[in-house]
């Protein structure tokens, strides 16, 4: 089993676009010694082509684009994304679910309290039941 970190910075990443605070300016003008980090998002790979991530991160698809394991193998379209584990409904933790939303077969493990949050009273992601396969929804005590 393989697990990666695809981010590690608080919400708004590092440095934080609306921040001016010492370490995000210095950063900005080049007089810090650290890189930019994207939102906080972790991987899980227990096979070879097999991919589960946990949360679905605003800066998902960067991260998916800057990460070699989760480029697509086979035409016309694929991923390596078998499901995501939803361990919250905060913002930070689902809109990158929207990246996900392209007909791929998908699997979202979530909490029936977190399901329904997204689904009864978020219409936007109502967006992930148009998929063909549909995502699969498998509900987590």
């Amino acid at each position: 089993m393989r697990v990666t970190v695809l981010g590690s910075a608080a919400g708004g990443g590092f440095p934080q676009w609306n921040c001016a605070c010492p370490n995000c300016s210095r950063l900005r003008e080049g007089r810090l010694c650290s890189k930019a980090r994207s939102q906080a998002q972790g991987m899980v790979c227990p096979h070879a082509g097999e991919s589960y991530l946990l949360n679905a991160s605003p800066d998902l698809r960067t991260q998916i684009l800057s990460t070699p394991a989760l480029a697509p193998v086979r035409p016309p379209r694929h991923t390596p994304i078998a499901g995501v584990l939803l361990t919250s409904a905060d913002v930070d933790s689902v809109i990158g679910l929207l990246h996900l939303r392209e007909f791929q077969p998908l699997h979202i493990c979530a909490t029936r309290s977190v399901r329904r949050i997204l689904l009864e009273e978020n219409r936007i992601f109502r967006v992930l039941e148009r998929a063909n396969p549909p995502v699969i929804w498998q509900d987590i005590p």
